[in-house]
């Protein structure tokens, strides 16, 4: 079968799809003024007015971008993110020596977590090809209660306000118990088996004046590793990356 392509031995631009044409837009609010008109737009993005228009219309409805008589600049969808990342950035950059000094030691999986709401967020993961064997990602979240990263931020609060945090879903009295557990241990969380992934994992919670603002944690894959090892390392991971973060108040966390 020819493909029609590149029949008669030229080859055809492939059309950009959708979603590029989307990209190119916005990259165009990276670049350019905040405030752009739809000229300039389609001008930046090297795409038709027409089509340029009618993308952004899409993406006015959608509250990625805000018009006005002025013209357009980024929306409330968009602004919401950015607003995430950067409220993210400080710890990133505390912890990632931390991180990248606890994988070269362990050859284990390593992540780092927040706690919003009830869920947990994955703000980093390293790991290598190994990193494939646990299933999570950088951006997926999941119940708090599931994971150690999670358990070891919900320990640091008071079991009320745990109670708040997984609204619709209240901690059980067993939750409770391992939240007890995990104080009791200095606030080190380890990977139990009601858990429902197959790995072992040890985690602390990164913690700055009000309680939790992170979590480090060290996974290998299956049910019979001993991440127990690794708890000095963990320790002091946690204990560097919170002195980086909040300078002048060492001694916040609790795990070793």
């Amino acid at each position: 079968m020819i493909d029609p392509s590149v029949a008669g031995g030229t080859a055809r631009p492939k059309r950009a799809g959708v979603v590029e044409r989307l990209t190119q837009i916005l990259d165009v609010f990276v670049i350019g003024p905040d405030l752009l008109h739809l000229e300039e737009i389609a001008a930046l993005a090297e795409l038709p007015k027409t089509t340029t228009f009618r993308l952004l219309t899409q993406l006015v409805d959608m509250a990625w971008l805000d018009h006005d008589q002025h013209g357009y600049r980024l929306g409330p969808r968009a602004q919401g993110i950015a607003r995430r990342v950067e409220n993210h950035l400080p710890l990133r950059a505390a912890a990632a020596e931390a991180l990248h000094e606890l994988h070269a030691a362990t050859s284990a999986i390593i992540h780092l977590a927040v706690l919003d709401g009830g869920t947990v967020e994955m703000l980093d993961k390293l790991g290598g090809a190994g990193a494939r064997e646990i299933p999570t990602t950088v951006g997926i979240r999941y119940r708090a209660e599931c994971a150690v990263s999670g358990r070891a931020m919900l320990a640091g609060l008071p079991p009320e306000t745990v109670d708040e945090r997984l609204v619709g879903n209240r901690a059980t009295g067993q939750l409770h118990e391992r939240l007890h557990t995990i104080r009791s241990r200095n606030g080190l969380a380890i990977t139990t088996d009601d858990m429902p992934w197959d790995l072992r994992g040890v985690g602390a919670a990164v913690i700055g004046p009000n309680g939790p603002v992170g979590a480090i944690s060290i996974g290998l894959p299956g049910k019979n590793c001993n991440v127990e090892q690794f708890v000095p390392l963990l320790a002091r991971a946690v204990r560097d990356t919170s002195q980086r973060l909040f300078s002048g108040t060492a001694g916040l966390n609790r795990a070793g």
